[in-house]
């Protein structure tokens, strides 16, 4: 695949899930990445599935077995996971149950499978047990990442410590400073102070005229493009997945913000998969590239995908293809 990849398709035809796919690919310990990756979609839920109910939703509801496989290449090298398994009915006693009070046997679903990864000359094969009983607290703490990957979702500006990696780096931190004057030519600097209260560390923004501001007293749209700069930097020379990339900012800042988010991935060595059904957001992207007068430097893919029935197509064009095909027959990307 090429440095920016766009992943583009209606509501509900499957774009996240290429992403999820992508995440799987990250780590040999496969119980606390699915689990982490099955959790994604509900991080600011008011209420939350079991853990056990997150995972059964990874699987395709139209197949009667319950399988997953992805492979590609990276660094050169075969990658791949897989898992597959059933569903079982068990008996839990006392001593597998997480309540007080003492009951007999208890009779429950359980996921029972084998994954299997594989990258390079590394293979890991981890047998899986869960149910709606499994403990699940504490598991993340052992997971190595064979793969750097970082993947942010379309509110990740609304979970706070954005801008942690940005300020390690001063001339980066320049640069993200002149994507935010965007929005607000009289913001000046980043900085991260202690709080009065209890010296928590706060992110502030620096302005000319009213001083040091919280980050939160800003909108969205600062907040967002400082998070898309903190992940590309997090994800030097590794892989960055965007969910949504256009959520938050307006399309008037499209072209200056899209140019920032090329450039910078192409600095920091980063390859990107991003979502969108936003056309605006398509040709934004595309305009990047200066196709009229850039016929050999094409750094864009774009992915299609389209859902009929019970199967999902892809189709995959380089960038240039699209914007020849948008500018000569009003070609409808997202179809």
């Amino acid at each position: 695949m090429n440095t920016i990849n766009l992943i583009v398709g209606d509501n509900n035809c499957g774009k996240t899930s290429v992403l999820e796919a992508i995440q799987l690919l990250k780590s040999s310990t496969s119980y606390a990445n699915c689990i982490s990756i099955s959790r994604q979609r509900e991080l600011l839920a008011l209420t939350r599935n079991s853990a056990y109910e997150n995972f059964i939703n990874m699987f395709s509801k139209l197949k009667k077995d319950l399988k997953i496989s992805v492979s590609g290449k990276y660094d050169d090298k075969d990658i791949s996971y897989s898992l597959k398994g059933d569903i079982k009915k068990i008996l839990l006693d006392n001593d597998s149950l997480f309540v007080e009070e003492k009951i007999q046997d208890y009779e429950t679903e359980s996921f029972q499978g084998i994954a299997k990864y594989q990258f390079g000359t590394l293979v890991k094969e981890e047998k899986i047990e869960l149910n709606n009983y499994t403990k699940i607290s504490g598991i993340m703490i052992n997971e190595k990442n064979e793969i750097k990957i970082v993947y942010i979702l379309p509110y990740e500006h609304l979970t706070g410590n954005i801008f942690t990696q940005i300020i390690k780096n001063d001339a980066y931190k320049k640069i993200c400073i002149s994507a935010l004057q965007l929005f607000d030519p009289h913001i000046d600097d980043l900085l991260i102070l202690k709080s009065d209260v209890g010296n928590r560390p706060i992110e502030y923004i620096k302005h000319k005229t009213l001083g040091n501001m919280p980050l939160s007293t800003y909108g969205d749209g600062i907040k967002k493009v400082l998070v898309l700069a903190n992940a590309i930097i997090s994800a030097n020379k590794g892989i960055l997945l965007i969910d949504e990339i256009e959520t938050s900012i307006h399309k008037k800042y499209y072209d200056d913000i899209f140019q920032f988010i090329v450039k910078a991935c192409k600095a920091f060595e980063v390859q990107l998969f991003a979502t969108t059904h936003n056309l605006e957001a398509i040709d934004g992207i595309l305009a990047t590239q200066n196709y009229p007068n850039n016929v050999k430097d094409d750094c864009i893919s774009i992915i299609t995908l389209k859902k009929e029935t019970n199967r999902t197509y892809s189709r995959v064009m380089t960038g240039k293809e699209v914007f020849d095909n948008r500018e000569a027959f009003g070609f409808e990307v997202r179809a």
